[in-house]
């Protein structure tokens, strides 16, 4: 509706924008009704009409619209290629949470003439705040939406390229596009399990490409975990899965997930007595990434634990760090020239940090607000150490230059948590 008059004028502006727009769509034999449930949004948008439930596919290609009227002084305005208004950010914040494509509609009114210009909010939150909503925190932004001569082809376009390329559902997708429009799988790592374990691990870090969407989202989470289940469930043991996804490389590079699921296999026998075992925090299931159940993504369990008194806490991070900057000892002290480690001190080292990863710090406890810092700062370098052994022993396809470069850059962050414990805690004990 229209955001720049009050009142009753502001209120007949902005009907009449709506009625200019839906005639527009209804010419172009659009679909489009007025959505009862307005909370920002005005019209509905559907380009094959209403489908049945019982109708094989994707089902109905929907859009909503936020129309934002204004009547210009003069015929100037037919001239203008950019139209901007201003948006609270709560509304931006809502609308790019709706699983469905947002389009915001500005129309300017001289006379009797309506012209259009819109955009997706998809395209808005890429433009406005390209690290995510969260970024931002002013309560107001102002948007730009460039001249759409043709609304309707505008909108037809749209909609179906968001349905084709952001399926909700990626099973039907080839490998080419996921990797390309939802998310690349930037490392898979087996950690080291004691031959008596009862659970077969499973590491995976990803780069999401999909849109801001809780939908998108959910459909990365879906398809890993039915790969996962697909390749590796099943086995003697059940599966234990952590996802780390990542917006950027420069995320992965710098530790700063958007997101760490975990989650054991459902229907593996042996699940549910392991579950009782490690005291796991919640009955996570595969099932539990269905977007459209019961699921939402604050249930997600971010690491089996448990509640700590700060004394224990304290003790058992001392006793960690102590061993983790043992093996960064002994790696910088180790090193050949052409950067790599002896076979067997590289093994035993890589042995060393799995192992602590697997028990003490798995069995580390939740700590109260003021000593999460010093949660993060394990989880951190455990994680940097990680990538050390990596680029220690190479990959595939990797030239050694490049090895050398990204093992640099992991030596030199493991040396800033190099005996960073002990003035951490004493600056929050003095607190």
């Amino acid at each position: 509706m229209s955001d720049r008059k009050g009142g009753k004028q502001s209120q007949l502006t902005g009907e009449r924008a709506e009625t200019k727009v839906r005639d527009a769509l209804l010419d172009a034999e659009l679909f489009c009704s007025k959505y009862e449930h307005d909370r920002g949004e005005d019209l509905l948008v559907e380009l094959e009409g209403y489908i049945g439930q019982s109708d094989v596919g994707s089902g109905p290609r929907i859009g909503l619209l936020q129309i934002k009227g204004h009547e210009a002084e003069s015929a100037l305005a037919f001239g203008e290629s950019v139209a901007k208004r201003r948006l609270e950010l709560n509304h931006l914040r809502r609308w790019a949470a709706i699983p469905l494509p947002v389009f915001v509609v500005a129309v300017e009114l001289v006379g009797n003439t309506p012209v259009f210009f819109a955009n997706s909010v998809d395209k808005l939150v890429g433009e406005v705040a390209p690290d995510g909503l969260a970024a931002l925190e002013q309560k107001k932004i102002t948007i730009s939406l460039p001249r759409i001569d043709e609304l309707p082809s505008f909108l037809r376009g749209e909609i179906a390229e968001f349905y084709s390329l952001h399926a909700f559902q990626l099973s039907d997708v080839s490998e080419n596009v996921i990797a390309r429009n939802h998310y690349e799988i930037i490392s898979t790592k087996k950690p080291f399990v004691l031959p008596q374990a009862n659970v077969w691990q499973k590491h995976i870090r990803v780069l999401w490409k999909g849109p801001w969407r809780p939908a998108h989202f959910w459909a990365t989470l879906n398809h890993i975990a039915d790969q996962l289940q697909e390749k590796d469930g099943g086995r003697r043991v059940p599966l234990l899965a952590t996802v780390h996804v990542y917006r950027s490389l420069k995320d992965d590079r710098d530790n700063n997930a958007i997101a760490h699921a975990s989650w054991l296999e459902d229907k593996h026998p042996a699940a549910d007595q392991l579950r009782e075992r490690i005291n796991w925090p919640r009955a996570a299931h595969w099932a539990r990434f269905q977007f459209h159940g019961k699921s939402a993504l604050e249930e997600l369990p971010e690491s089996v634990s448990i509640e700590e008194d700060d004394d224990t806490f304290i003790a058992k991070a001392e006793e960690i760090f102590e061993q983790l900057d043992s093996i960064c000892l002994d790696i910088m002290n180790s090193l050949t020239t052409d950067l790599r480690l002896p076979e067997k001190k590289l093994e035993r080292l890589e042995r060393s940090l799995h192992k602590l990863d697997d028990t003490v710090i798995q069995e580390l406890g939740r700590p109260s607000p003021q000593f999460t810092v010093l949660e993060r700062m394990i989880d951190q370098y455990s994680f940097v150490l990680s990538g050390v052994f990596t680029w220690l022993k190479g990959k595939e396809d990797v030239p050694e230059v490049r090895r050398k470069r990204w093992l640099g850059q992991d030596l030199e962050m493991a040396q800033g948590y190099y005996r960073a414990y002990h003035p951490m805690a004493k600056l929050l004990l003095d607190r």
